[in-house]
């Protein structure tokens, strides 16, 4: 796996932890930039999160 993959799963796994906590706690969705109310922003992330991960785990990036 390529350093640029790592990343991707990394950046996937805080982006859906903070889709998550959105629908624990609704003050964590004030840093998410989406239009509408805090489900609305937290499903987004989970979304965007989930697509970020798939990506770096099944597409090879390469390196150069």
């Amino acid at each position: 796996m390529v350093d640029t993959n790592t990343i991707l799963i990394i950046i996937g796994a805080i982006v859906t932890i903070i889709g998550i906590a959105g629908f624990l706690n609704p003050n964590f969705t004030k840093i998410i930039n989406a239009p509408g109310g805090p489900r609305l922003k937290a499903i987004i992330a989970i979304v965007a999160g989930l697509i970020i991960l798939i990506a770096g785990l099944l597409i090879e990036i390469p390196a150069n």
